[in-house]
């Protein structure tokens, strides 16, 4: 099932359709009428791929190419994906579409990084040179015109259409607008038209390629359109493939047979290529583990081929596609190209995000996720812990405040002196509680001389009463009863309590372990 695909091509002779799919980081294959059938969906390429963007198929020499901009490298395999090797890891920021030439031996690519560009190379990863440097910001999709020899790309920064010819030169700007250009990200050219696809406008435009007039929407309310081709015979014409017009298979060589450029009558057609771990041999055909005594070394380069140029005599010049070192290797074959090969181990870096984060697509949800995720998973450290220790503290907050509740006992009685009356006053209440400091009831005998008290529970008044007696007593009223019966109770730490007009006492105690 397809989930996140932003690049392909065709290979029209076969009727297939070659994919990249981000989300899974695999490139697919499958023939165009069962291209919807999961079951018919061929995976080519499926380890070290981190963020394929730009698919191109070699339709002669049978080849695919890639870039990478999460490994920022460029790649080629056979189209059933069982030899490849990487052309390209450095100088490279973030690589995005690509488009081959292989009637001359060329390829294209686009790199929208801080230094953005559009290069060109040959078909074997050599003669590296860029074409446009200026003026550029966010290059995505490129195409070609092989009639015309000429190269289209648009920039959805700077929301320009523009051409210029494979050396670079005779720039033209064809169309400048937000409107047509807001999110341009495909492009495709057949005949007298250019086509390209907009990421916010979700729809596909076209326009004249000549002048850039005409513009009109061909289709529109699209899903995320990324990139777009023309499957036409005349888009792909047929031409001979060099490593077969050779008399030894695969023109002799033991992993790879690589188109060269074409730049000159005197240049070879092709060169060999082994895996990224092994080394190229002497006779420049078949791989070794190990480097060869007759190689010079040299500094790492991203070149794995060159084409052979003949240098003083009996010798063989050898040039990177960098241009960072030469080596001279005694004339072998004059007749065979030979190349330089540098062993490199696999490399899969991460692909870090410019500044100018909103090119990857709603677009590039893949790469967008890991940036989101690195400041999510900064800001979860961060505040995950401080919420559980807020939780604990309230939890212990909580808990202790419902201890402390729970060890308090509390009692309410009614008060038997008390009678309603038909005055509206405010309930009284009167405490009554223990200390662990005093040990008694409160509120405690000032002195040990109390004064008995005359209690009248319906007015609520006091007065003081004489006893000769020596002996201090407490002299109560009941209700109902006349005054002039006394009543006498012994001592004790409640009768030093005052009689107090109140509807109901409560008396409250702290467990504080005091018998």
């Amino acid at each position: 099932m397809l989930k996140n695909v932003v690049a392909l091509d065709v290979e029209v002779a076969t009727n297939r359709i070659y994919w990249c799919d981000l989300s899974y980081r695999k490139i697919y294959s499958a023939y165009m009428d069962k291209a919807s059938d999961p079951k018919e969906q061929e995976v080519l390429i499926d380890e070290q791929l981190h963020s394929p963007e730009g698919l191109a198929v070699d339709w002669v020499h049978k080849h695919i190419y890639w870039t990478d901009s999460g490994n920022k490298t460029i790649s080629v395999a056979t189209v059933d994906g069982g030899r490849r090797c990487t052309l390209f890891s450095r100088n490279l920021s973030e690589p995005r579409a690509i488009a081959v030439d292989p009637l001359q031996g060329f390829m294209y690519w686009s790199d929208w990084g801080n230094q953005a560009k559009i290069e060109k190379s040959g078909l074997n990863g050599v003669d590296r040179q860029t074409l446009v440097s200026d003026n550029i910001e966010w290059p995505n999709g490129i195409t070609l015109d092989l009639l015309s020899q000429r190269l289209y790309w648009v920039d959805s920064k700077l929301h320009q259409l523009s051409s210029i010819d494979f050396s670079g030169g005779n720039r033209k700007m064809l169309i400048s607008s937000t409107d047509f250009l807001s999110h341009p990200f495909g492009i495709a050219v057949f005949e007298d038209k250019v086509f390209w696809t907009d990421l916010e406008n979700e729809a596909i435009f076209s326009a004249n390629r000549l002048n850039g007039l005409e513009i009109s929407i061909l289709a529109e309310n699209l899903n995320n359109p990324h990139d777009i081709v023309i499957f036409h015979e005349l888009k792909q014409p047929r031409a001979a493939d060099a490593c077969k017009l050779s008399v030894q298979p695969n023109g002799g060589c033991e992993y790879l047979c690589l188109p060269a450029p074409q730049i000159s009558s005197h240049s070879p057609k092709y060169t060999c290529a082994c895996p990224d771990t092994m080394w190229l041999g002497p006779d420049m055909k078949r791989c070794y583990r190990a480097p060869q005594s007759t190689s010079t070394t040299t500094l790492p380069s991203t070149t794995r081929t060159g084409p052979a140029t003949t240098g003083a005599p009996g010798t063989t010049v050898h040039r990177s596609t960098d241009q960072n070192h030469s080596t001279e290797t005694p004339n072998l074959a004059a007749a065979v190209p030979s190349s330089v090969s540098v062993p490199r181990a696999p490399s899969i870096s991460l692909s870090t995000l410019s500044p100018a984060t909103s090119n990857h697509s709603q677009h590039y949800g893949n790469e967008d996720s890991k940036m989101g995720s690195t400041v999510t998973a900064a800001v979860i450290g961060i505040i995950v812990p401080i919420v559980v220790i807020a939780l604990l503290c309230m939890s212990g907050y909580l808990i202790w405040r419902n201890w402390k509740r729970k060890n308090t006992k509390s009692m309410n009685f009614d008060n038997p002196v008390y009678r309603k009356t038909t005055e509206e006053e405010d309930e009284d209440e009167l405490h009554i509680g223990r200390t662990a400091q005093i040990g008694h009831v409160y509120p405690a005998a000032i002195s040990s001389f109390d004064r008995p008290l005359w209690a009248e529970p319906c007015l609520g008044e006091t007065r003081e009463l004489e006893d000769p007696a020596p002996a201090l007593k407490e002299l109560f009223v009941l209700p109902g009863e006349p005054r002039s019966q006394l009543h006498q109770l012994p001592r004790n730490p409640l009768s030093e309590l005052p009689v107090v007009k109140s509807k109901r006492v409560a008396l409250s105690l702290e467990d504080d372990g005091l018998p």
